[in-house]
């Protein structure tokens, strides 16, 4: 074996490794924990004409002792109110550094992601396939959830 080839695939091994390492780290579960309130804002366009802007909170809480995922709980503030949304999991996607979930009714198909720094998640709904941006979120932690 030429010295060329060998450093070759000793290169592609050191790849193999270090991606195989970055997958292997666990999802960051604990900096999302907690009760968050902020908005969640529709970028107008025509395709989605009834979306309407909101105040929100979201309920972030662990999905079991053994599982990465976290269950959101969303609520809307209507009159001072809040009003449940729903309650979904989310799983962490290492590539993109951020909490997703790919959602589907029988009206509609969507993507929401949420990207957490420290206090602050910025997130957004994307319609599929059509990759349109639907909605912007912004929240910020209330307070911590008990672990």
């Amino acid at each position: 074996m030429s010295s060329e080839r060998f450093h070759q695939g000793s290169r592609v091994a050191a790849l193999f490794l270090a991606t195989a390492a970055a997958l292997a780290v666990p999802a960051p579960v604990a900096e999302v924990l907690g009760d968050w309130r902020g908005t969640s804002t529709c970028v107008k366009s025509a395709e989605f004409s009834s979306c309407r802007d909101e105040v929100v909170v979201y309920e972030f809480r662990k999905a079991a002792a053994e599982d990465e995922r976290v269950t959101l709980t969303a609520y809307k503030i209507v009159d001072g109110e809040k009003q449940l949304m729903g309650e979904f999991y989310l799983t962490w996607d290492p590539k993109q550094g951020a909490w997703t979930k790919d959602f589907q009714n029988e009206r509609y198909h969507g993507l929401f992601t949420y990207v957490v720094r420290g206090d602050e998640i910025t997130g957004t709904l994307v319609d599929l396939p059509s990759r349109h941006v639907i909605r912007n979120i912004s929240v910020r932690r209330e307070k911590p959830a008990n672990r």
